[in-house]
């Protein structure tokens, strides 16, 4: 593959995939408040996919990351912080980010054996959503542009709201 085109799938999977887990984590925050059983489950449906959808795409801009041939980010520092030659901090954001994802995904999968301990680690979505965006917004290429900018406070607007609707 040409390292233009890597470079291109590398920017659009982590974007799209930042997309996808924000629509994840607006519906899962919003999904308890609606006391509608259909809408409910049209938002879990939605939570589900979009989540599967945003983790898929963050496996795939890893492993884009590791190969990129413009940029030395290391097979390591796809999990382990700061282990990446460049941009060290903002890699180990992202790679934080996925660890933590990796655990909800790990638990999510065996939900039914353990519901408790499911719903505890499920909360370290959060934080590793907040670090996804951290870790786009500083360190994506596109960061400074008005239309990521834009798209980065809707998706803090929207999960914002979603968590508000959830507190109320």
């Amino acid at each position: 593959m040409a390292p233009e085109t890597t470079w291109l799938l590398l920017r659009v999977a982590g974007l799209v995939a930042l997309a996808a887990l924000t629509l994840a984590v607006a519906s899962g925050l919003a999904g308890p408040a609606v006391r509608a059983p259909a809408w409910r489950g049209v938002l879990v449906a939605v939570h589900q996919a979009a989540a599967l959808v945003g983790l898929s795409l963050t496996v795939g801009h890893v492993a884009l990351a590791v190969t990129d041939p413009w940029v030395d980010v290391g097979d390591a520092a796809a999990i382990v912080p700061g282990a990446s030659t460049w941009e060290p901090w903002w890699v180990g954001v992202g790679a934080v980010a996925v660890d933590l994802l990796l655990v909800v995904a790990v638990t999510s999968a065996l939900r039914g054996r353990g519901p408790r301990l499911w719903w505890g680690l499920h909360v370290l979505t959060y934080p590793a959503w907040l670090l996804a965006t951290g870790h786009a917004l500083a360190i994506g290429t596109d960061a400074r542009r008005a239309p990521y900018l834009v798209a980065g406070a809707a998706g803090l607007a929207l999960v914002a709201a979603a968590g508000a609707v959830w507190v109320r």
